[in-house]
Formats: C-alpha cells, structure tokens, sequence
C-alpha cells in the first residue's frame, strides 16, 4: 500500500491527511468533538474517553484515513473516512469547531475524502447523521449523496434516536 498524503486550501484555512506519528491531534479534536457535541455521536464500546494512546495510534492506520482542519496551525476540526473493504467507504467523525461554522469549511471536508478516493477502485460511499441534525443533512444532500435507510442506535448523550444513512454511487 502506497501513502497519499493531501492537502487543500482555503483562505487562512488549510486541510490535510494527519500522519499517524500525529495520532495526539485526533485523539484531542476527536474527544472535543465528543465531549461538546454527545447528542452527534454514537456510543461506542469501549468508550473513547477511556482508550489509551497506543488505542488512538491504532485507529488513525490505514484502513482510517484522518484529516485534521487548522486554521493557521491551530487544529479546529476533523473528519475521516474508513475502508470498509475494496469497493465501500464510510465518511465520519466530522467536526468543526463552533466558532468557525457556517464559512462553508464542510465542503472542504467532503473534497479532500472525495479527492482521496477518486483514484481508488471505491465504487460507493457512505455516510450517516442523526436524524436530528439537519445542518449535516443539508451537507450530506449538497455532496450529492442519497438517503438509502434508517437504523436506531444509541448516542453518546444516553439517549437512541434514528441514524440517517445515505450512499453515493461512483
């Protein structure tokens, strides 16, 4: 397996690939993401909150490819994608710090995951958002992406709601 790194960007906002040695990066903005925003995301076993280091350095390996969102050098959002075999993708843990909402950074987010898939065989994609979260629907629709089922899971806040699933088709 060869490494492609990428990087996007835009204005005084950059994108790129994290490397693995850069496993503290997504373990911070992922348990801030996590820590802010529990009604987002799933429960997940064993926690997060209790993973230790050589946990994180473990899940920012291929077949996780993470991206870290910076302003300037300071890291203010994340997203990834994970392999789920040859031909599937799913696109999650996205990100993006309060106060640098709604400048359209999400399109960034979709097009390093997209640019890094383009030259993959990867025939399809996946993403989901709880049903709740309407800003991510409208991202998820506006990335050309289509609803294809529900499924009720358990979030991170203790309650269970519906997860949306939608799929696109390369």
């Amino acid at each position: 397996m060869s490494i492609q790194l990428l990087a996007f960007e835009s204005d005084s906002y950059s994108i790129r690939q994290l490397l693995e040695s850069e496993f503290e990066y997504y373990k911070s903005i992922r348990l801030e993401a996590i820590q802010t925003e529990p009604t987002l995301f799933r429960w997940s076993d064993p926690a997060e909150t209790d993973l230790s280091d050589l946990d994180w350095q473990e899940r920012i390996k291929y077949p996780r490819i993470v991206f870290g969102l910076f302003k300037k050098d300071d890291l203010i959002g994340m997203t990834s994608m994970l392999l789920l075999n040859d031909t599937e993708a799913y696109f999650g843990q996205s990100f993006i710090r309060p106060k640098h909402r709604g400048q359209g950074l999400s399109s960034l987010l979709y097009k390093i995951r997209m640019a890094w898939v383009n030259p993959k065989q990867i025939k399809r994609l996946i993403i989901s958002h709880r049903e709740i979260n309407t800003i991510s629907k409208k991202a998820i629709l506006r990335a050309g992406f289509e609803y294809s089922h529900r499924e009720l899971v358990q979030w991170l806040d203790g309650t269970t709601g519906y997860s949306l699933y939608y799929r696109l088709e390369l």
